[in-house]
C-alpha cells in the first residue's frame, strides 16, 4: 500500500513531479520514479548529470532497473563523465555498465553501447577479441574451435579474454550484426586495422567537445571561474554584461534540475533563502541550470574524477559556499536586498565574488606575515604563534584560502571553506591581532621578534610568542622587572599567589595582577597602539589563567604540566 509521500508524488502533474524529486536520496528518488505510470519520461527528462549522480549513489551495479529506462544519448553522457581517468577511457568501469545495461536485454544494451564512440567501443573489445580477416591469407589462426565465433565470410572473430561480460559482448556482436551490417563492418575494421593510440585521441576529442556543449569547458578555459575580480568595483564589473533571465521559462518548457544548488547542511544560508523566498519556480529551475554549470566548471577546474562522489560533493559545496559568501557581501546579510542581487547577478559572477574576498584576505594575510620578517612564499605555518593564530594564518596563505575550524570554537580542528561573511570578518580581526604583535614586543619588551636573530634564538625550541610575553609579565609580577628571564622551577607557587587569586577553585587572574599588566602596558604603548594589542594580551592572560586555575596551593606545583611560561630547571 502507498505511502504518503508517493500519494503525494503520483497525483502531482508532470513538472511538478520533477521538482518533487529534485533533492532526494537517490534510492527513494528511485522507488518514486519506478511507482509512476510514466516513469520512464520522467528518467528521460533528467539532465545527464542528474541521472549520473543519481545512479552512482544508488551503486552502477544496482542502476539496471533506471538505466533499462535511459535513452542511448544518456547512456552516452554517463559513460563520459565515468569511464574516463583525464585523458585515458577507463575500461574497468565500462564493464561496470555494461554490465548493469545487460539487465535491460540485449536490444536495449546494444542501443546504449551503439550510440558511443565507435572508437571507444573498439578499445574496449581490443581486450576480448581479435579480429581476423579471411580475406588475407596470412591471417589464417590456429586455435581451439571454441574460442572462434563467425558472422559472415568476411571476419573470424578469437575471444581473448572470458570474464563476468564476455557473455554481454557476444550479445552485442550478434545484435550489432543484425541490427546494422555497416556498423558491424566499421567496428571489426576499427578493432583490426586502428591505432590504439589513435583511437584513444579521437574518441577523446569527441567527448570533450561533447562535454563542453554541456557545460564541461576545457581545463584551461575552466581555471577563469576562480580569476580575481575587484570585489570594490563589483558593481561597476557587473553593469557591464547583460542581467541574467530569471524567471522567464514558459510555464510548461521542462527545464531539467542539474546538480543541486542546496547542499543538506547549508539550508540556513542567504543563497538558499533567496533561492528559496525569491523565486517561482520556472526562476529556481533555471538557477539550478546555472548551479550546475557553475558547478561543472569547478569540477574540471579541481580536475576531479566526475564517479568520485565526496570529491563531487566537496567541490558542489564549496561553489555554494562561495556563492553565499558573494551573496552576503551583496546583500549585507538582508534577505530582500540578496533576492534582488541574485536576480541580478550571474552566478558564475557571484562565485567569482566569494573568491576574491578570500584572495583579498590571502593578500592581507601576506602582508602580516611579511611584518613578522617572513616570506610570504614559503611559510605556512609560523611555529612560535599559538593556536588558533598558527593554524589560522596557515589556511588563509593556502592558494585556495581556508577557514580553520578552530576559529568556530566548537572543538573543530580541520580546515574548511569559507562560508560566510562571519567567517572572513573572523579571519580579518585575527589578522589585526597578529598584525599588532611586532610593535607590541618592540615597545613593551624592546624584542624584535621580525628580526633574522630572534628566529634564529628560538630556532629548535618549542617557544612561543605568548610564553615570552606571559614569562616577562610573570617577573614583572614577581620581582617588578619586565625581563625575559625563565622563571625558576622553585618559585612557581610565589610566581602563583602573584598571579592568581587565593581560597577558591577555580582560582582566576587576582584584580592587583591585572592592575600590573595595565600600568606596564600603559607606561610602554601609546593609546591606539594598547588598543590594537588588547585582543592578543587578552589571549594570552586567558592562556595562563587556565594552565594554572586548578592547581591546589596545598600541592606543590610540578613544572612539567606548566604550559604558559617558560621555566628554568
Amino acid at each position: 500500500m502507498p505511502d504518503t509521500r508517493q500519494e503525494e508524488f503520483l497525483n502531482l502533474p508532470f513538472q511538478e513531479k520533477l521538482e518533487f524529486l529534485y533533492g532526494l536520496p537517490a534510492r527513494q528518488k528511485r522507488d518514486l520514479i519506478l511507482s509512476a505510470p510514466e516513469a520512464e519520461r520522467l528518467v528521460q527528462s533528467f539532465a545527464p548529470e542528474t541521472l549520473f549522480y543519481t545512479l552512482k549513489e544508488i551503486g552502477v551495479a544496482d542502476a539496471g532497473d533506471l538505466l533499462s529506462l535511459a535513452v542511448p544519448e544518456q547512456i552516452r553522457s554517463l559513460f563520459d563523465l565515468d569511464c574516463w581517468d583525464k585523458d585515458r577511457p577507463n575500461l574497468g568501469r565500462m564493464r561496470e555498465w555494461i554490465e548493469a545495461l545487460s539487465e535491460a536485454g540485449r536490444m536495449r544494451m546494444a542501443e546504449g553501447l551503439m550510440e558511443l564512440d565507435l572508437e571507444l567501443v573498439s578499445l574496449l573489445l581490443r581486450q576480448y577479441i581479435r579480429v581476423h580477416r579471411l580475406s588475407d591469407p596470412q591471417d589464417s589462426p590456429d586455435a581451439p574451435s571454441d574460442r572462434f565465433v563467425q558472422f559472415d565470410e568476411n571476419y573470424l572473430i578469437e575471444f581473448i579474454r572470458h570474464d563476468a561480460i564476455h557473455a554481454h559482448i557476444l550479445e552485442f556482436l550478434e545484435e550489432t550484426f543484425e541490427r546494422d551490417y555497416n556498423y558491424f563492418t566499421g567496428l571489426m575494421d576499427e578493432i583490426y586495422w586502428g591505432v590504439e593510440a589513435e583511437l584513444e585521441e579521437q574518441a577523446y576529442q569527441f567527448r570533450s567537445s561533447r562535454l563542453a556543449d554541456r557545460g564541461f569547458p576545457d581545463y584551461f578555459d575552466a581555471q577563469s571561474v576562480f580569476a580575481y575580480l575587484s570585489p570594490q568595483h563589483f558593481l561597476q564589473i557587473r553593469a557591464q554584461y547583460p542581467p541574467p533571465i530569471r524567471d522567464g521559462l514558459d510555464d510548461n518548457e521542462v527545464l531539467p534540475p542539474g546538480l543541486a544548488p542546496a547542499m543538506p547542511d547549508l539550508e540556513n544560508s542567504l543563497f538558499n533563502a533567496a533561492l528559496t523566498a525569491g523565486f517561482a519556480a520556472q526562476g529556481k529551475r533555471q538557477l539550478r541550470s546555472e548551479m550546475a554549470t557553475v558547478s561543472n566548471q569547478v569540477l574540471v577546474a579541481r580536475s576531479v574524477d566526475f564517479g568520485d562522489l565526496e570529491a563531487v560533493r566537496v567541490a558542489v559545496e564549496m561553489t555554494h559556499n562561495y556563492m553565499n559568501l558573494g551573496l552576503e557581501h551583496l546583500a549585507g546579510g538582508d534577505l530582500k536586498t540578496a533576492i534582488e542581487h541574485l536576480r541580478d547577478t550571474h552566478l558564475q559572477q557571484l562565485f567569482r565574488l566569494g573568491v576574491s574576498l578570500t584572495i583579498d584576505l590571502r593578500k592581507r594575510a601576506e602582508t602580516v606575515v611579511a611584518k613578522l620578517g617572513l616570506a610570504s612564499d614559503r611559510p605556512r605555518e609560523i611555529p612560535y604563534l599559538d593556536p588558533p593564530y598558527r593554524e589560522s594564518i596557515a589556511g588563509f596563505m593556502e592558494r585556495q584560502p581556508q577557514f580553520f575550524g578552530g576559529l568556530d570554537r566548537d572543538g573543530s580542528v580541520v580546515m574548511r571553506d569559507f562560508r560566510s561573511m562571519r567567517d572572513l570578518h573572523l579571519g580579518y580581526a585575527l589578522l589585526e591581532q597578529v598584525d599588532a604583535v611586532p610593535e607590541l614586543f618592540k615597545a613593551l619588551l624592546k624584542l624584535d621578534i621580525a628580526a633574522p636573530g630572534f628566529r634564529a634564538q628560538i630556532a629548535g625550541y618549542d617557544i612561543r610568542l605568548s610564553q615570552i610575553l606571559l614569562t616577562a609579565l610573570a617577573r614583572y609580577a614577581l620581582d617588578g622587572r619586565l625581563a625575559i628571564e625563565p622563571i625558576e622551577a622553585r618559585r612557581l607557587e610565589e610566581a602563583r599567589a602573584a598571579i592568581m587569586t587565593a581560597g577558591t577553585r577555580p582560582a582566576r587572574l587576582s584584580e592587583g595582577f591585572k592592575q600590573r599588566v595595565g600600568e606596564a602596558m600603559g607606561a610602554r604603548l601609546d593609546e591606539p597602539a594598547r588598543r590594537r594589542s588588547a585582543d592578543f594580551v587578552n589571549s594570552c592572560l586567558n592562556m595562563i589563567e587556565e594552565d594554572l586555575a586548578e592547581i591546589d596551593p596545598a600541592e606543590g606545583i610540578d613544572p612539567r604540566f606548566i604550559r604558559s611560561l617558560l621555566i628554568r630547571k
